[in-house]
């Protein structure tokens, strides 16, 4: 990186999140969640038959 370029990064303010994007980081990460456990649930209960 040029100087100028990490100038100008490290000038820039730390913004604090809107709640709409805790929101947001939230329900992605509780579904991701989800999905996994029923995942894993599928998986232990359904095995694959070769």
């Amino acid at each position: 990186m040029s100087s100028d370029l990490r100038d100008e990064i490290s000038a820039q303010k730390v913004e604090p999140l809107l709640p709409i994007e805790k929101k947001l980081i939230g329900t992605s990460l509780g579904l991701g969640i989800v999905l996994l456990i029923i995942l894993i649930a599928i998986n232990h209960f359904v095995p694959v038959k070769l």
